[in-house]
């Protein structure tokens, strides 16, 4: 019996900093990955599981010529959401969204997805 409650106490030692710095992870965006949208999207914005740190995280967006198409990233609700306003009249095709992030506990993100324009 002894050795159980060792070893579940050992356990929930092990699991609380697990749980405090889990790594923030990309919980949606808009316009999601590989959408078929009908008109050019305003803006591209990204939630996140937690808070990101903004000094070295933003969104960029590129068209199929890779030309950057979005202006610059602004931070929102508590640092758990990324935004960036995109050209006014995209023409259709093919955009690329490079996201890069840091958690407050140091990890980063780096992942892109495409969307297209009809």
């Amino acid at each position: 019996m002894k050795k159980n409650w060792i070893l579940t106490l050992f356990i929930a030692l092990w699991l609380i900093p697990v749980l405090c710095f889990a790594h923030v992870g990309i919980l949606n965006s808009s316009p999601p990955k590989n959408a078929f949208v009908s008109s050019a999207p305003e803006k591209v914005t990204v939630k996140f599981g937690g808070e990101i740190e903004p000094t070295f995280s933003n969104i960029e967006v590129f068209d199929q010529k890779g030309k950057k198409v979005s202006g610059m990233t602004k931070y929102m609700k508590g640092n758990k959401v990324m935004e960036s306003e995109l050209d006014e009249n995209l023409p259709p095709g093919t955009y690329t969204v490079k996201i890069k992030c840091m958690s407050l506990d140091g990890h980063t993100i780096k992942e892109e997805y495409t969307f297209f324009i009809e």
